[in-house]
């Protein structure tokens, strides 16, 4: 049975394809040692001879997740017959950086441009044959959702050759260091000597934990820091070749996900929206004054909004508008966190209350559960700031904010996704 592994961007459409190559015959598990899901299945239109897994949605193969790290040793160690590369083709740039890293490796490796419906909607085109010409590995144009170009798919992942060496688009800039780099993989016997090879000049630390792979970086990058050098090559290789494959639409309207993409990804813009956005996630979810409508109510010389204890309220009511207001309105995650503080807190002193021995009443309700107590309260707030992000996730913002910051992040040995 051939084996097949899938690899794309996250948001790329890559768990629609899986559903719809394997349907029922998938099944979910958890990598060993992590609780990262693993998900396998056969190739429903193929019988039992090809089986498909899934590996998590990554922006590249360095080592900064675990994701990354899963799905770097399963197609060097496990060694797939194929990769099928799922690409967004409505955001070609952004997904190619992870497809100029597999082609290093010597694994065979067929594109999936998906969402073409997407890019034909608005007018754009992609000269899929170009793009072919250009990566050296097929091209085939799909689209997971409706099905279209499914088979075309799989016939020629099917037909792709059992070998295949890794080629680089780094060529002509780190040519020497390479060479030294490569020269100790292959006398080490490693696969994909070429893929080790980048990742050691890159200061890779699953690289560097090899024997003998500092002394080669040393003679090899000679103290240079090639990490940004690299990436920037790669950027612009995309730039430069890849993405003339891709021809918009002489259009004067632009669609909503062109707007999108033209202020989240501005060069410029990127970064001010990046923070707001971020400033109003903290806000909402931290904040004890929300909106600044108290302190908009103390500007030019105002007294600000009244205390709770100012109304007049019976001891539980006071203790309920506590919840959400005390001389300022709270933001929601303060709100949900003022609720289980006081729940908790009602729970500490009948606890208290009901053990008669001074001694142990301290030791139980205000060591014991205050201890407890104190870490749950804070869990309201950080299951709502991970909603908020979970949402940016499903939106496709933390995909392009990963994008931008790539360049920048990598400048540092860390990669686009490290801002979360």
């Amino acid at each position: 049975m051939k084996t097949f592994a899938l690899v794309g961007n996250p948001n790329c459409g890559k768990t629609t394809l899986f559903n719809a190559l394997t349907g029922a015959t998938a099944h979910v598990g958890n990598w060993p040692g992590v609780t990262v899901d693993r998900r396998e299945g056969v190739y429903k239109g193929g019988g039992k001879n090809i089986a498909i897994v899934d590996l998590p949605g990554i922006y590249s193969l360095s080592p900064y997740t675990p994701e990354e790290v899963i799905s770097r040793n399963y197609i060097l160690d496990d060694r797939p017959d194929g990769i099928i590369n799922i690409v967004d083709a409505t955001n070609l740039e952004r997904n190619l950086y992870l497809t100029t890293q597999l082609l290093e490796m010597d694994v065979p490796v067929i594109v999936a441009l998906n969402m073409m419906d997407e890019v034909s909607k608005s007018g754009d085109k992609i000269d899929s044959a170009a793009l072919e010409r250009e990566l050296g590995v097929p091209v085939v144009e799909i689209c997971a959702l409706k099905g279209g170009g499914i088979k075309q798919l799989m016939d020629k992942a099917a037909a792709l050759p059992p070998e295949r060496k890794g080629v680089t688009v780094l060529t002509g800039m780190i040519d020497k260091q390479l060479q030294t780099a490569c020269a100790f993989y292959e006398s080490e016997a490693v696969p994909s000597p070429l893929f080790h090879a980048v990742k050691l000049l890159e200061n890779d630390e699953l690289e560097l934990s090899r024997k003998g792979a500092e002394e080669t970086l040393k003679n090899a990058a000679c103290g240079a820091d090639l990490e940004a050098e690299i990436a920037d090559g790669r950027y612009k290789y995309i730039s430069e070749k890849l993405s003339v494959a891709k021809v918009k639409a002489n259009r004067d309207i632009m669609t909503k996900s062109d707007k999108r993409d033209k202020l989240l990804t501005h060069r410029v813009w990127a970064i001010p929206v990046f923070i707001v956005i971020l400033f109003a996630i903290f806000h909402v979810t931290f904040s004890e004054d929300f909106l600044y409508m108290g302190a908009w109510s103390r500007i030019g010389g105002g007294e600000g909004l009244p205390a709770v204890d100012s109304f007049n309220l019976s001891e539980g009511l006071a203790t309920f508008v506590g919840i959400f207001y005390d001389g300022a309105v709270f933001s929601p995650g303060v709100i949900l966190f003022n609720a289980f503080d006081t729940v908790f807190g009602l729970i500490t002193d009948a606890v208290g209350g009901a053990i008669s021995v001074e001694w142990l009443s301290g030791l139980v309700a205000d060591g014991i559960l205050g201890g407890i107590f104190a870490v749950l309260g804070f869990l309201p707030q950080i299951l709502l700031l991970f909603l908020w992000f979970s949402i940016l996730e499903d939106t496709g913002y933390m995909a392009r904010i990963a994008f931008v910051l790539d360049r920048i992040f990598r400048r540092f040995g860390l990669s686009g996704r490290a801002f979360i």
